[in-house]
């Protein structure tokens, strides 16, 4: 781990440990280190914009009511994005258990018109991957993480995490 997230993990660590004594201003912390990386798991496990933003939401209240459960000195960052993580995967099956595919409306993308194309390329490509293989190739690139931080995530090892992202990496260049 580099200093950079060795900091970002400390402070964030303080942040909890204040939240977990009361002071709920202490999660402005988290969200400066931690918002694009909760989006980029929950948008990688749901794909969708809308429920990413409610996921990290969501995320924000669920750490506010957990947070005096946190084991000091375990990985805040982890912590974190295990909370995100399965607050999108249960949006995911609440969804595919309440909505069939017709009732599911088309989200409008957010996007100028030049980089549409791009962006549904590579949507494309990202949903022809399996879940394990796009989780892990968002939360890489998109989010930042490292092989040895998405493995807890996924109830892998660090081997078999860098093995998949690499077979994902060789499937999206085929496919862009």
């Amino acid at each position: 781990m580099d200093l950079e997230k060795i900091f970002e993990n400390a402070e964030c660590e303080k942040a909890i440990l204040k939240i977990a004594s009361g002071d709920n201003d202490a999660l402005r912390v988290i969200h400066k280190y931690m918002n694009r990386q909760i989006y980029a798991v929950a948008y990688a496990v749901l794909r969708d914009f809308a429920l990413s933003d409610d996921v990290v939401q969501e995320t924000y209240v669920k750490i506010m009511e957990k947070a005096v459960l946190y084991e000091k000195e375990t990985k805040a960052r982890a912590w974190i994005l295990s909370i995100a993580r399965n607050l999108a995967i249960d949006i995911y099956r609440k969804r595919a258990f309440d909505c069939s595919s017709e009732d599911v409306e088309e989200e409008e993308p957010r996007f100028d018109e030049g980089s549409v194309l791009v962006s549904m390329e590579v949507k494309r490509a990202l949903d022809s991957l399996d879940d394990e293989e796009r989780q892990i190739i968002t939360m890489k690139i998109y989010a930042g993480l490292k092989h040895k931080e998405i493995a807890p995530l996924l109830d892998i090892n660090e081997e078999a995490c860098k093995k998949k992202y690499q077979r994902a990496l060789a499937k999206l260049r085929e496919l862009l």
